[in-house]
C-alpha cells in the first residue's frame, strides 16, 4: 500500500472512530480534550472509501490459435496459478525474498496446513492442495460442453469453482485476536470474538477477459469487524489508536507483495492491479449503520454453553467439542459429505430431516484451523447457498465459507475457564455489508436465505455439542458485545 494511503486510512480511523468515540461518552464533538485534538480534526471529512474486497493482480486467459478463449486450459490455469500461489506461501520465508523492508512480521503461512507443515516449510503437495478450499458456482467451466448446449444444465464435472487460500501470520493474528498487547500491556478488547472474521482469504477465479487473485482487503475488514476496538476507550491512548491503526494497511501491503511475487513467478504477463470491489462505505457513520441495522447489532452472534457439573473446561475439550462440529457437519472430499445421520431426538429423527432442503452442509477441512489463543475454526460450505452467492459475482468468494469458531473463556472473572464461546460470522451482517452491490431483486430473492443459513448451522452445532461432543452441557446462552459507539 502507498505511504499516502496509508496515512489516509489512519486519519480516517483516528478521525472518526475517536470522534465517534467522543460523542458517545457525551464529549462535544469539536473537543480538544488534551492530546487528541488532531484525531478528533478530521471527523468524516477524513475517510477514505472502503469496498470488503480488492483485486491484486491479473493473468491472461489461454488463447487457442484463433485467438478464442480456451475455457478448458483457462479453468486448469486458474488452478496452477493458485497452487503456485499456495506452494510460495506454504514453503517460502518472506523476509528473506522480499525484504525486511516489506514483511515486518513473522511469515505468513498457509490455513488448513499441518503444525508440522507450517513450522518448517516442508509441506507436500498433497498436503498443499487439500489447503485450498474449492467453492462452487453455478457457472459451467466449459459453455461450449455439449452437455451445457444442449440442456442449460452444468454438471458437477463443469461446475466452475473458485479457489480460495487463508493466509495466515502469527503475529498479527495475535495482536487482532488479543492474544499479544498492541502497544505496552494493551490488547483488543474481547479479542477471540473476532475470530470468526480471520483469516485473511485470498481468491483466484477467472471470467473470459482475465484470471483474478483477489483479497479481502484488510483496511475494510477492520473498520467492519472490529468496531468495538476503535469505538473503545483504548482509542483514546495515541500509541495504540497509532498501532492499531497501522495493522490493517501493514497486513494489506504484506498480502499484496507475496501474490504480486508468487504470480510474477508463476506467469510474467501477470499484471498488477489495486482495483476496489464489492459495495462501497464513503463515511465511518455508514459502517455503523450496517451493523447497527444486523439482527445482533453485531458482525457475529455468540453462543456459551457451561457444563452441568459446573467444571471449567479445558483445551482438550475446546478441541473436541471443534472436531464434533465437524464430524456432525460432514467433512467434504469424504464418502458421507453432506449427509447427517445423527439421530436428535427419542422419535429417532435424523439432523439432515430438520436442515434446509438441499442444503448438504459439510466441513471444508477434515480438522479444525486453530488461530492464536487456541480459537478453533470451522470452515463450512453448503454447495447449494454458496452457489447463490456465487450468482451475484465472482468477487464476492472471499464472504466465503461461512465460519464457526470455538474458544473457552473465563466469563466470570474467577480464574476458571467455565464458559465454551461457539461464535458464527452472522449470514444477515454479511448479506447486508458485504453483498450491499448486489441487485435489489438479488436482495429481495435471497431475503430469507441469511435466516436459514444461521438456522441450519445452530442445528448442527447443537446436535453436535449434544449428541456427539460426550459432553453433559447446559443449554446456550447468547453473550453480546457492544460493537458500536453508543
Amino acid at each position: 500500500m502507498k505511504k499516502s494511503t496509508k496515512n489516509t486510512f489512519k486519519k480516517t480511523l483516528l478521525g472518526s472512530a475517536v470522534l465517534g468515540l467522543a460523542m458517545g461518552l457525551g464529549m462535544p464533538a469539536d473537543s480538544s480534550a488534551e492530546g487528541y485534538g488532531y484525531a478528533y480534526a478530521y471527523g468524516n471529512d477524513g475517510f477514505d472509501t472502503i469496498t470488503p474486497f480488492s483485486r491484486v493482480a491479473r493473468l491472461p486467459v489461454v488463447r487457442d490459435q484463433y485467438g478464442m478463449v480456451d475455457h478448458v486450459a483457462t479453468y486448469a490455469k486458474v488452478k496452477a496459478a493458485a497452487l503456485a500461489l499456495a506452494r510460495y506461501v506454504a514453503l517460502s520465508h518472506d523476509a528473506t525474498v522480499l525484504g525486511t523492508n516489506v514483511i515486518k512480521g513473522e511469515d505468513w503461512v498457509l490455513g488448513g496446513t499441518s503444525l508440522a507443515c507450517r513450522k518448517t516449510q516442508t509441506c507436500t503437495d498433497t498436503e498443499i492442495l487439500k489447503a485450498i478450499i474449492e467453492i462452487p458456482s453455478p457457472e459451467p467451466i466449459n459453455p461450449n460442453d455439449s452437455t451445457y448446449l444442449a440442456t442449460g444444465t452444468v454438471t458437477a464435472a463443469n461446475t466452475k469453482k473458485a479457489s480460495v487460500l487463508d493466509f495466515c501470520n502469527e503475529v498479527y493474528a495475535k495482536q487482532a485476536l488479543g492474544v499479544s498487547p498492541i502497544v505496552g500491556t494493551s490488547k483488543v478488547v474481547n479479542g477471540y470474538s473476532h475470530t470468526p472474521a480471520l483469516p485473511c482469504e485470498v481468491s483466484v477465479w477467472n471470467d473470459d477477459e482475465h484470471i483474478y487473485v483477489d483479497m479481502l482487503d484488510p483496511n475494510a475488514i477492520f473498520s467492519m469487524f472490529f468496531t468495538d476496538v476503535l469505538f473503545s476507550a483504548d482509542m483514546l491512548n495515541p500509541a495504540f489508536a497509532d498501532a492499531i491503526t497501522d495493522l490493517p494497511p501493514q497486513v494489506k501491503s504484506e498480502i499484496r507483495a507475496v501474490v504480486l511475487h508468487a504470480m510474477n513467478e508463476f506467469d510474467d504477463k501477470t499484471k498488477v492491479s489495486d482495483k476496489a470491489l464489492g459495495p462501497k462505505y464513503k463515511s465511518m457513520a455508514e459502517v455503523v449503520d450496517v451493523v447497527a441495522n444486523s439482527p445482533y447489532q453485531s458482525p457475529y452472534k455468540h453462543v456459551g454453553y457451561t457444563k452441568v457439573d459446573g467444571a471449567a473446561f479445558t483445551a482438550a475439550d475446546s478441541l473436541a467439542a471443534t472436531q464434533a462440529i465437524i464430524n456432525t457437519m460432514s467433512i467434504h472430499g469424504t464418502a458421507t459429505e453432506g449427509v447427517h445421520p445423527t439421530i436428535i431426538d427419542a422419535a429417532g429423527n435424523t439432523l439432515d430431516s430438520i436442515l434446509s432442503t438441499g442444503s448438504s452442509w459439510r466441513s471444508a477441512r477434515a480438522t479444525p484451523m486453530t488461530l492464536p489463543g487456541n480459537n478453533h475454526v470451522v470452515e463450512a460450505c453448503s454447495p447449494k447457498y454458496a452457489k447463490m452467492a456465487m450468482s451475484t459475482g465472482l468477487h464476492h468468494v472471499n464472504a466465503l465459507p461461512c465460519e464457526v469458531t470455538v474458544q473457552i473463556i473465563d466469563r466470570d472473572g474467577n480464574g476458571s475457564t467455565e464458559t465454551l464461546v461457539v461464535s458464527y460470522l452472522d449470514p444477515h451482517f454479511m448479506l447486508n455489508a458485504l453483498f450491499a452491490d448486489i441487485t435489489e431483486e438479488q436482495k429481495i430473492a435471497f431475503a430469507a436465505i441469511p435466516g436459514n443459513i444461521m438456522n441450519d448451522l445452530q442445528k448442527v452445532v447443537a446436535a453436535a455439542l449434544d449428541v456427539n461432543s460426550g459432553m453433559a452441557l447446559n443449554p446456550g446462552v447468547q453473550i453480546s458485545y457492544n460493537m458500536l459507539p453508543y
